[in-house]
């Protein structure tokens, strides 16, 4: 994380453990120009997601995934994506339960996240 652009810090915390791994809470700070800071932030999810995700870890915890983390639902679950779009397409057909928030074609269009 700390190789984007502005950043300033990277901290993390264990907030629940378990025998097969543990929840990690992870902040970040960064001083891009006002005209950056949406592109930073981004960039700082990105590189912390993708780094997590590349060292086995999980998507997400308790918390979900909702729209931020969404764009990263297809590389967290590969081939499985499809099954579990078959699965929301067949319960949810009219596409109204968490649009967007699990990184799937809904009727709504794009999330608004990158």
């Amino acid at each position: 994380m700390l190789a984007v652009p502005h950043a300033r810090a990277a901290t993390c915390h264990l907030s629940h453990s378990y025998l097969d791994g543990a929840c990690l809470y992870f902040t970040f700070a960064a001083t891009p120009p006002p005209d950056e800071v949406d592109r930073t932030y981004v960039a700082l999810w990105d590189a912390g997601q993708r780094a997590v995700l590349a060292a086995g870890g999980n998507l997400s915890h308790h918390h979900g995934v909702g729209l931020n983390r969404a764009r990263f639902v297809a590389e967290a679950l590969g081939g499985g994506l499809a099954v579990l779009q078959s699965v929301k397409d067949v319960l949810d057909p009219s596409g109204v339960l968490n649009p967007g928030k699990l990184g799937l074609a809904g009727p709504f269009g794009e999330a608004p996240w990158p």
